[in-house]
Formats: C-alpha cells, sequence, structure tokens
C-alpha cells in the first residue's frame, strides 16, 4: 500500500493494529513480571539506544555492506534454534546449541538494527523532496528487531541462576 494522503489513516491504523497484535502475543511474558522483565526492558532500551547511535553516528553507509554476514547469521541461528528443538537441554550438545541460539542471536539482531538503522538513514537522505517516503515500512524492521532483542536478553535473563 503505498504513502499518500488518501490512505495515510488506514496504513497507519494497520500498522497500529500490527503493533497491538504483536504486544497481545507477548503478553504472556509479563506473567514473568517482577524484576526480569523489567531489567530485560532496561537492557534492550539500553542497547537498542547505543546501537541506533552507533548508526546514525557512523560513517556514511559502512553497515550497509554487512547484507551478506547477516545472512549467513540469520541461517546459523536458524539452524540452532531448530536443532535445540531436537536436542536435550541437559547435554552438552543441547546447551551449546541453545546458546548459540539465544547468543547468538542477540548479536544477530543487534547487527540488523545497524544495518536497519543505516538503511533507514540512507533511503531518507536519498529520497528527493517530491517523491513519497514510507516512514512506517522503514520503521517496522527496526521494531521487529527490537522485539527480538528484548524477547532473547529476556530468555537469557530468566534463565541466570543470579538474582
Amino acid at each position: 500500500m503505498p504513502y499518500t494522503a488518501e490512505n495515510m489513516a488506514s496504513k497507519h491504523i494497520l500498522a497500529l493494529s500490527m503493533y497491538g497484535l504483536i504486544g497481545l502475543i507477548l503478553s504472556p511474558a509479563m506473567a514473568m513480571g517482577g524484576p526480569v522483565l523489567t531489567r530485560a526492558a532496561l537492557c534492550t532500551g539500553g542497547l537498542v539506544a547505543g546501537l541506533t547511535g552507533a548508526a546514525v553516528t557512523a560513517p556514511s553507509e559502512k553497515f550497509l555492506t554487512m547484507s551478506g554476514p547477516l545472512m549467513m547469521g540469520f541461517g546459523a541461528v536458524l539452524a540452532a534454534s531448530i536443532a535445540s528443538n531436537f536436542m536435550g537441554p541437559t547435554g552438552a550438545m543441547g546447551k551449546g546449541v541453545y546458546a548459540v541460539a539465544i547468543y547468538g542471536g542477540v548479536v544477530l539482531f543487534s547487527a540488523l538494527l545497524l544495518y536497519q538503522t543505516q538503511q533507514v538513514v540512507a533511503v531518507c537522505e536519498k529520497t528527493p523532496s517530491y517523491q513519497n517516503y514510507d516512514p512506517i515500512v522503514m520503521s517496522t524492521g527496526i521494531y521487529m528487531s527490537t522485539i527480538n532483542l528484548f524477547t532473547r536478553i529476556l530468555m537469557m535473563m530468566s534463565g541466570s541462576r543470579r538474582k
């Protein structure tokens, strides 16, 4: 759906309904509540703020060359996520694959956030004023990367033994 004056309201309503649906899906995580959830949210906020600041102030298109390694990382994390479902969590191999899925996911989505933020900056700088720029489509990827970072950090913190 193009971002024009005629369908701007419907595009915003669709975006808000998608964000609401994602919030509804994440609502069972709120059952953890308390300090684990708060600490995960604060860590995610700090990580996203730092990475966004780094991506915005980095030299032009420095992180846009990471698309190949990002795809290889997606393959590795996807394979580790699938394999962790079939391996027992008590064995050394199962723990290793689970660690790759969780910690590798944090590294991967952090790098993806750098890539997407710099992509938004590059598109904004290169889009002429007479063309329509769609901020909703460009920001949805950043939003999803932030949600994925939050869930991975929450999984890391809920599985730790420290209090």
